[in-house]
């Protein structure tokens, strides 16, 4: 009697989680010099290493995006296993910024246990897709966000004010 008591009560247990799973994505276009793209790799490592809580099981992932997005580390619960050069990288086109790709990839990378934060290192000049878009739907959906931002110091332009050729 007690238990269709609780049926028809719609009883149900409740179980609260306290992990956390962030994923770093990383600009990787040749808008950002090589040195900037290590930099960056640097502060996800010590950020991760300096952040993450062992006791509640913290994951932490690496998305590389450039014209397209890749994963770099799944979301593990341990310190991030980045040595040297980053390997979805390697083969990847650089010559468009992507963010978009980026962060719809970290979604699906989400498990749905924890709660999801995604943290964006990047210059911001994004030229294919629509990252504000995907980032307010994102963020519907309870997925926070944080912005670090890459300063670039000012390099050398060519301004062209005239052509003029022989007839």
């Amino acid at each position: 009697f007690v238990l269709l008591v609780l049926a028809l009560a719609d009883m149900q247990r409740l179980r609260t989680n306290e992990r956390l799973t962030v994923i770093y994505l990383l600009d990787q276009s040749l808008s950002i010099p090589a040195e900037q793209r290590e930099a960056m790799v640097e502060y996800a490592i010590r950020s991760v290493a300096k952040h993450r809580d062992q006791d509640r099981e913290d994951r932490a992932g690496v998305i590389v995006f450039g014209r397209d997005a890749r994963v770099e580390v799944p979301p593990l619960d341990d310190q991030l296993p980045i040595t040297g050069k980053l390997e979805a990288a390697f083969d990847m086109q650089k010559d468009a910024t992507n963010m978009a790709a980026a962060l719809k990839l970290a979604q699906a990378s989400f498990a749905e246990d924890s709660a999801r934060r995604i943290v964006v290192i990047t210059d911001g000049n994004e030229n294919l897709g629509d990252s504000q878009s995907v980032a307010r739907m994102l963020s519907e959906s309870g997925i926070a966000f944080d912005t670090v931002p890459i300063e670039l110091t000012a390099r050398g332009e060519v301004s062209v004010d005239k052509v003029a050729l022989p007839e």
